[in-house]
C-alpha cells in the first residue's frame, strides 16, 4: 500500500503547547491565554463564537472550566497538525469550532458527562483515523481528498467524500469494511454517535474478527445505552484477547479494559453480581500490571476500585464500599506525589465519599476526619481556581453539616451549613438551573437544625425558601422534584404543629399528602411509607386539636398503607 504521509499526530500532542484558553479565569466566559503559535485573528474569532455558544447553553463557571480544558485538548491536536497545515490554519479553526460547540451542548444536556475525557478520546481517534486514511487502498482520487479534508479538520467534507467512495463499492470485503469503519469514526469525531452506528454495524458484520471495529461498535452501543446488543460483542472480544494473551502477554491490558467495560454494562443492565465479578477480574490484572509499571497502571487500579466502591455503596454493602474507597485513596495519594494537579481533586472526592460511608456506618470520628481532610484540599484548590472547585467545596461542607447534625454538634453543623449555603447561593446566581436544587437542600438542612435548636421563625423561613425553590423546579420536572416538595411540606407541618400553629400544620400536611398519593400511584414501593408517615403526623395533629374521628381515620389509613408495604 502507498503511504500518503510520512508521519501523523503524536498521542500526547496536547502537551506541546500551553493551554490556549484559560482554565481559571472564566467569569466572563472563555478567554484566550496563549496563542500556541497560531494566528491570533482566527483564534480570537473562534473564541468569540464559542462564547456565544456557552452563553446559549447557560453553562456554569465550573462547566466552562471543563469546556476550556476539553477545548485545549482538541486545540493541542490542531497545534500538532499545524506544521503541515501552513496556510490552512484559518479553515482548521472554522472546522474545530462547531465540534467544541457540540461539547458545550453535551455538557448542558448531560451535566455528569466528562468533556475532558471525551476530548482525549477525540484526539486519540483523530490520530488513528489520520494514520489509517494515509494508507492508499486504491488509485481513486477520493482517497487523497478524504485524507486532505481530515488533515485540515474538515470532518463534514471528509464524511461526504467517504460516502461517495463507499457508494462505488470498490475493492475487497476487507477494504469496504475498513472504509465503513472510518466513516463511523468520522461521525464519532463529529460527536454524532447515532450516525456512526450504522457504519460500525456494517463494518462489524463484514469483519467481526477485527478487534478495532468490534471495540468501536460495542463502545458506541454501550454509550447509547444499547447494553443488550453490546454484551455479546464484548464477550467475544474478551475471549479473543484471552486467547491471544496465552501467546502474547502484552494483551493483558486489553483483557482488563474489556472487563471494566463489561462491568459498566452489567451495571446498566442491573446485574450487580456479574458487574462485581468483571470489576474484580479487571482489578486483579491491573494490580499485576501496576506492580511492574505503577505510573502507567496505578490510575487504572484506582478507577477499578472506585467502580467497586460505587457498586458496593449502591447495593448497601457499605463496609465493602469503604474498603474499596480506602484502597483507591492510598493509590491516589501515591499518584498525587508525582502529579498533584491531576490527583489532588481525586483525593478530595474519595475522602468525601468515604465520609458519607463512615457516617452511614456510625464511624463518626473517621467521617469527620475524612471530611476535614477533603475540605483542606478543596479550600486550597478553590483559592487557585474558584470557578472549578467551589461546587465540590460546598458539597463537602453540606455533608459535614449533616454529620455534625447526626452527632448533635449543632453549632458546628450550623457553621458548615451556613458556609455551604453562601457558596451555593453564589453559584445559583451564576447558574440557577444547575445550583438551585443544592440551595434548596442546604436550606432544608438548616430548617431541620433551626427546628432542633428551638428557633421556629428561622426554621420556617428556611423551609419556606426551600419550598419556593422546589415548587418552581417541580413545575419543570415533577418526577424529580415533587418528592422534595412533599418532604419539605411534611417538615414544615411538623414545625407548625410543634410551634402552636395547627391550622397551618394541617394545611401543609394535606398538601404533602396530595403529592405523596400521586407519587405512590406511580411508584408505591418508593413513596407509600412517606405517605403513611405524613398520615401519621396528620393523625397526631388531629388528636391534639380534638378531632378524634378524623384522627382515627388517618391512623387507620396509615396502618393499612404500612401493611400493604410489608406484604409486598
Amino acid at each position: 500500500m502507498a503511504v500518503l504521509c510520512g508521519g501523523c499526530l503524536a498521542a500526547n500532542a496536547a502537551s506541546s503547547c500551553s493551554p490556549a484558553l484559560s482554565e481559571v479565569d472564566v467569569k466572563d466566559g472563555l478567554k484566550l491565554q496563549a496563542d500556541c503559535g497560531f494566528p491570533l485573528r482566527p483564534l480570537s474569532r473562534m473564541t468569540t463564537e464559542l462564547n456565544q455558544a456557552v452563553k446559549g447553553a447557560r453553562l456554569s463557571n465550573a462547566q466552562i472550566v471543563s469546556l476550556a480544558r476539553a477545548a485545549n485538548v482538541i486545540l493541542g491536536a490542531v497545534h500538532a497538525q499545524s506544521g503541515r497545515m501552513a496556510r490552512r490554519t484559518d479553515s482548521a479553526f472554522a472546522n474545530i469550532e462547531p465540534l467544541i460547540e457540540r461539547l458545550a451542548e453535551q455538557i448542558r444536556a448531560l451535566p455528569d458527562a466528562d468533556p475532558v475525557a471525551e476530548a482525549r478520546k477525540w484526539a486519540v481517534r483523530y490520530e488513528d483515523l489520520l494514520r489509517r486514511t494515509a494508507l492508499a487502498r486504491s488509485s481513486d482520487p477520493l482517497e487523497l481528498r478524504i485524507y486532505e479534508a481530515l488533515e485540515r479538520f474538515d470532518l463534514d467534507d471528509a464524511s461526504q467524500l467517504l460516502t461517495k467512495l463507499l457508494a462505488k463499492n470498490q475493492g475487497t470485503v476487507q477494504v469496504f469494511a475498513a472504509r465503513c469503519y472510518e466513516a463511523g469514526e468520522i461521525e464519532l469525531l463529529r460527536f454524532t454517535p447515532r450516525n456512526a452506528l450504522p457504519y460500525l454495524e456494517k463494518a462489524y458484520a463484514l469483519q467481526p474478527e477485527d478487534t478495532d471495529i468490534a471495540t468501536a461498535f460495542s463502545d458506541t452501543l454501550q454509550e447509547q445505552r444499547e447494553f443488550e446488543r453490546a454484551e455479546p460483542i464484548y464477550r467475544t472480544l474478551l475471549s479473543r484477547y484471552q486467547a491471544l494473551a496465552q501467546e502474547k502477554p502484552a494483551d493483558q491490558p486489553q483483557i482488563a479494559r474489556t472487563l471494566d467495560k463489561l462491568g459498566d454494562l452489567y451495571i446498566g443492565l442491573q446485574r450487580p453480581r456479574e458487574a462485581e465479578l468483571a470489576y474484580l477480574r479487571a482489578l486483579e490484572i491491573y494490580w499485576v500490571l501496576a506492580r511492574q509499571n505503577p505510573v502507567a497502571y496505578g490510575p487504572a487500579v484506582a478507577e477499578s476500585l472506585d467502580n467497586l466502591g460505587v457498586l458496593y455503596r449502591d447495593t448497601q454493602r457499605l463496609k465493602d464500599a469503604a474498603d474499596a474507597y480506602r484502597e483507591a485513596l492510598d493509590i491516589d495519594r501515591a499518584l498525587a506525589y508525582r502529579d498533584p494537579a491531576t490527583y489532588k481533586p481525586d483525593i478530595a472526592k474519595t475522602l468525601n465519599d468515604l465520609g458519607i460511608l463512615y457516617g452511614a456506618t456510625q464511624r463518626m470520628s473517621d467521617a469527620e476526619q475524612a471530611y476535614r481532610e477533603a475540605l483542606d484540599i478543596q479550600q486550597a484548590l478553590a483559592r487557585g481556581n474558584p470557578a472549578a472547585y467551589r461546587p465540590a467545596l460546598a458539597r463537602t461542607l453540606n455533608n459535614l453539616g449533616n454529620l455534625y447534625s447526626a452527632m448533635q454538634q449543632l453549632q458546628e453543623a450550623e457553621h458548615a451549613y451556613t458556609e455551604a449555603l453562601t457558596i451555593r447561593q453564589q453559584l445559583a446566581r451564576e447558574s440557577p438551573a444547575l445550583y438551585r436544587p443544592d440551595v434548596a437542600r442546604t436550606l432544608s438542612n438548616l430548617g431541620a437544625l433551626y427546628r432542633a435548636t428551638q428557633r421556629p421563625k428561622e426554621a420556617q423561613q428556611a423551609y419556606q425558601d426551600a419550598l419556593q425553590i422546589y415548587r418552581a423546579l417541580a413545575l419543570e420536572n415533577p418526577t424529580t422534584y415533587q418528592p422534595d416538595e412533599a418532604r419539605t411540606l411534611n417538615n414544615l407541618g411538623v414545625l407548625f404543629s410543634h410551634s402552636g400553629h395547627p391550622s397551618e400544620a394541617e394545611d401543609v400536611y394535606r398538601h404533602a399528602l396530595d403529592l405523596y398519593r400521586t407519587l405512590s400511584r406511580a411508584n408505591p414501593v418508593a413513596y407509600r411509607q412517606d405517605e403513611a408517615r405524613t398520615l401519621g403526623n396528620l393523625s397526631t395533629l388531629l388528636s391534639q386539636i380534638q378531632r378524634p374521628r378524623e384522627a382515627e381515620q388517618a391512623r387507620r389509613e396509615a396502618a393499612r398503607l404500612l401493611d400493604t408495604t410489608k406484604a409486598r
